[in-house]
Protein backbone atom coordinates (compact mmCIF):
# COMPACT_ATOMS: atom_id res chain seq x y z
CA UNK A 1 0.00 0.00 0.00
CA UNK A 2 3.16 2.20 0.88
CA UNK A 3 4.52 1.72 -2.12
CA UNK A 4 1.33 2.91 -4.10
CA UNK A 5 0.99 5.89 -2.08
CA UNK A 6 4.31 7.07 -2.96
CA UNK A 7 3.66 6.37 -6.59
CA UNK A 8 0.72 7.97 -6.55
CA UNK A 9 2.90 11.14 -4.79
CA UNK A 10 5.50 10.62 -7.20
CA UNK A 11 3.05 11.04 -10.34
CA UNK A 12 0.87 13.90 -8.80
CA UNK A 13 4.64 15.88 -8.11
CA UNK A 14 5.18 15.67 -11.73
CA UNK A 15 1.61 16.64 -12.71
CA UNK A 16 2.17 19.58 -10.45
CA UNK A 17 5.81 20.31 -12.53
CA UNK A 18 3.85 19.83 -15.92
CA UNK A 19 0.94 22.57 -14.50
CA UNK A 20 3.84 24.93 -14.12
CA UNK A 21 5.79 24.23 -16.83
CA UNK A 22 2.39 24.88 -18.81
CA UNK A 23 1.30 28.30 -17.02
CA UNK A 24 5.08 29.40 -17.50
CA UNK A 25 5.01 28.86 -20.86
CA UNK A 26 1.31 30.58 -21.10
CA UNK A 27 2.52 33.46 -19.54
CA UNK A 28 5.39 33.87 -22.16
CA UNK A 29 3.05 33.75 -24.80
CA UNK A 30 0.95 35.96 -23.77
CA UNK A 31 4.11 38.67 -23.16
CA UNK A 32 5.56 37.31 -27.07
CA UNK A 33 1.76 38.52 -28.26
CA UNK A 34 1.93 41.85 -26.16
CA UNK A 35 5.21 42.58 -27.82
CA UNK A 36 4.37 41.93 -30.94
CA UNK A 37 1.28 44.03 -31.03
CA UNK A 38 3.90 46.93 -29.72
CA UNK A 39 6.37 45.98 -32.51
CA UNK A 40 3.42 46.31 -34.92
CA UNK A 41 2.23 49.44 -34.09
CA UNK A 42 5.59 50.66 -34.16
CA UNK A 43 5.98 49.15 -37.59
CA UNK A 44 3.05 50.92 -38.52
CA UNK A 45 3.59 54.08 -37.61
CA UNK A 46 7.21 53.94 -39.22
CA UNK A 47 5.60 53.33 -42.41
CA UNK A 48 3.13 56.18 -42.03
CA UNK A 49 5.80 58.39 -41.55
CA UNK A 50 7.89 57.20 -44.25
CA UNK A 51 4.37 58.31 -46.33
CA UNK A 52 4.24 61.51 -44.97
CA UNK A 53 8.29 62.14 -46.18
CA UNK A 54 7.51 60.69 -49.32
CA UNK A 55 5.10 63.47 -49.90
CA UNK A 56 6.90 66.34 -48.32
CA UNK A 57 9.87 64.85 -50.84
CA UNK A 58 7.39 64.88 -53.72
CA UNK A 59 6.39 68.16 -52.93
CA UNK A 60 10.15 69.73 -52.56
CA UNK A 61 10.71 68.48 -56.10
CA UNK A 62 7.44 70.27 -57.62
CA UNK A 63 8.60 73.24 -55.89
CA UNK A 64 12.23 73.35 -56.95
CA UNK A 65 10.86 72.91 -60.80
CA UNK A 66 9.43 75.09 -60.90
CA UNK A 67 11.91 77.62 -59.21
CA UNK A 68 14.49 76.49 -61.94
CA UNK A 69 11.74 77.82 -64.44
CA UNK A 70 10.99 81.07 -63.33
CA UNK A 71 12.85 83.67 -64.83
CA UNK A 72 14.57 84.53 -61.46
CA UNK A 73 16.34 81.09 -61.24
CA UNK A 74 18.06 81.66 -65.03
CA UNK A 75 21.93 81.64 -64.67
CA UNK A 76 21.80 80.03 -61.56
CA UNK A 77 23.18 76.48 -60.25
CA UNK A 78 21.59 74.31 -57.67
CA UNK A 79 22.76 71.13 -55.93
Amino acid sequence: MKNHFEQNEYHGDRLDRHREDINSTNSAVKRMERRMNRLEVKVQAQEETIEVLEGVIENQQVVMARFRSCECAKGRTFG
